[in-house]
């Protein structure tokens, strides 16, 4: 029975050692789901009537996984109609508005943001027809991300992962019918759920990958047109010039009555107070000049 248990662990230990080992890279067999690029990339279509070595050739292209962004800025004349318009060209090409922000600015005009998700095979004719939406591109910013050997590694580690579940199983079914050991079978199917629970996470990475490369994702800024204003030269208005000279004559009346009140109620005052000392100590100095004025005058 001990030798039975130790076998049983040995062969535990060895499946978690290869689970946790590097996936290796799949061979050609294990293709991707193709998505082909847009045809503004270069991607030529590959025919039933190119020859064996063209078809070589152009085979793994297509099946790379591209994910492609698409900025774009756009200047129209009304915002509010636009991102309608581009909502129903998207919807023409199989595609969704994943996003919309429209914000009403100081001048009270319509300007945000939308985003949208295209077929990555559409994505060309979809960006031309929403292109002349607008007035004029302001700017254009494309981009693409080939995910197709991540694509692959993760499909590498799924099927890894699913022999590994395979041969617990297995092992789960050889400890109930050999021992029956609570822990023992604990111990297998903490390890199924473990590797379950990578499965589902992997199997999440790949569906997300899918997605992203089958839909373009398109952010389009949609900015209102600036009216231009035309200046009229100014004309000579007597009445406006006499309304200006009657209305800085008022002004200056007021600065001058104004002047007169502080003067009057501030500034006089203040200068009162300030001065009194002086005023009094004059005086004193006066009379004593006095006083001594008339005891001199006797005695001479």
């Amino acid at each position: 029975m001990k030798r039975t248990l130790i076998a049983i662990a040995l062969f535990a230990l060895a499946i978690s050692i290869i689970s946790c080992a590097p996936a290796p890279r799949p061979v050609s067999t294990a293709a991707p789901v193709p998505v082909p690029p847009p045809a503004a990339e270069g991607a030529r279509q590959v025919t039933g009537n190119t020859d064996a070595s063209t078809s070589k050739t152009a085979a793994p292209s297509a099946e790379r996984m591209i994910v492609y962004t698409v900025r774009l800025s756009l200047e129209v004349q009304d915002a509010d109609r636009a991102s309608s318009d581009i909502a129903a060209i998207a919807s023409q090409f199989k595609g969704y508005v994943a996003g919309s922000n429209l914000t009403r600015d100081a001048k009270g005009r319509m300007r945000g943001t939308l985003t949208l998700r295209i077929p990555a095979e559409s994505l060309d004719a979809a960006q031309k027809q929403i292109e002349a939406v607008g007035l004029k591109v302001l700017s254009r910013n494309r981009d693409s991300r080939d995910v197709t050997d991540q694509y692959a590694d993760l499909g590498a580690q799924l099927k890894n992962l699913e022999a590994t579940e395979a041969e617990l199983r297995k092992l789960l079914e050889t400890v109930r019918e050999r021992t029956g050991k609570a822990e023992d079978i604990l111990a297998v199917y903490t390890r199924l759920t473990e590797i379950r629970t990578k499965i589902e996470q992997i199997k999440g990475q790949m569906n997300v990958l899918e997605k992203t490369s089958a839909l373009a994702t398109m952010t389009v800024d949609l900015t209102p047109r600036e009216e231009v204003q035309v200046l009229e030269p100014e004309t000579w208005v007597p009445n406006r010039t006499a309304a200006q000279a009657l209305r800085a004559l008022v002004q200056a009346l007021q600065a001058i009555i104004d002047l007169a009140i502080w003067l009057v109620l501030f500034v006089l005052p203040v200068l009162i107070v300030l001065l009194l000392p002086f005023v009094l100590l004059a005086l004193i100095l006066r009379a004593i000049i006095k006083r001594r004025g008339k005891k001199i005058a006797p005695s001479a």
